[in-house]
């Protein structure tokens, strides 16, 4: 298995930044802007309960291993596959993101019945998400 062999080969500040960025790009997304109204909005949760502290150390922890997994993954895929630079990584990381994550989304969200703006609007984050990780992971090979 190359990828599993590459893990030893990774760049651990390369994912250890990737991993940050997705707090980052989290942020950014939903905390700012028209979509992140739109997002609160579709999911049923006002203001002051996006911007509430209690509880959310456990969402958090979550994310980081998630995010620090995601980095892992797609670091290995990236020494197995040969792709490096800036564009190299942006683009698979992007298409990583909108396959397995945001069809994740399409699937899930498709049968919760939950609105498709909802499915637009996760889906798009983790492409820029996870296109943001290839680039930095692409980056510093």
């Amino acid at each position: 298995m190359a990828w599993l062999d590459a893990i030893g080969d990774l760049n651990w500040w390369a994912v250890l930044v990737a991993t940050l960025s997705a707090f980052a790009v989290g942020y950014l997304y939903y905390s700012t802007g028209a979509l992140g109204r739109q997002w609160a909005n579709l999911v049923g949760l006002t203001a002051e309960e996006m911007n509430a502290v209690d509880g959310v150390w456990p969402r958090f922890a979550a994310t980081a291993a998630t995010s620090l997994l995601t980095a892992i993954l797609l670091g290995a895929l990236f020494l197995a596959t040969g792709v490096h630079g800036l564009w190299e990584g942006l683009v698979l990381g992007a298409v990583v993101g909108l396959v397995f994550r945001a069809g994740g989304h399409v699937i899930h969200h498709g049968f919760a019945r939950l609105p498709t703006r909802l499915t637009l609007i996760d889906g798009l984050h983790d492409v820029i998400a996870l296109a943001v990780m290839g680039a930095i992971l692409g980056l510093w090979q």
